[in-house]
């Protein structure tokens, strides 16, 4: 992902952001110990806040199981 949802380059600070939102996306899949796996949603959904209101991607955290 190079550019936002309205067609303008990600910053260095966007481009992390949206790496962190995919590791936690990518962590949210796994086969985690309980504990682990609640956390790192409720990290998801407030990352996903960011993501979200800079315009940097948008879907529902529910099909993920949020």
């Amino acid at each position: 992902m190079t550019t936002d949802l309205l067609g303008s380059p990600l910053t260095a600070d966007e481009t992390d952001l949206v790496g962190v939102y995919a590791t936690l996306k990518d962590l949210a899949g796994r086969d985690l110990p309980p504990c682990a796996a609640s956390n790192v949603k409720v990290a998801l959904a407030a990352v996903a806040v960011a993501v979200t209101d800079l315009g940097l991607d948008f879907e529902h955290l529910t099909d993920l199981g949020c």
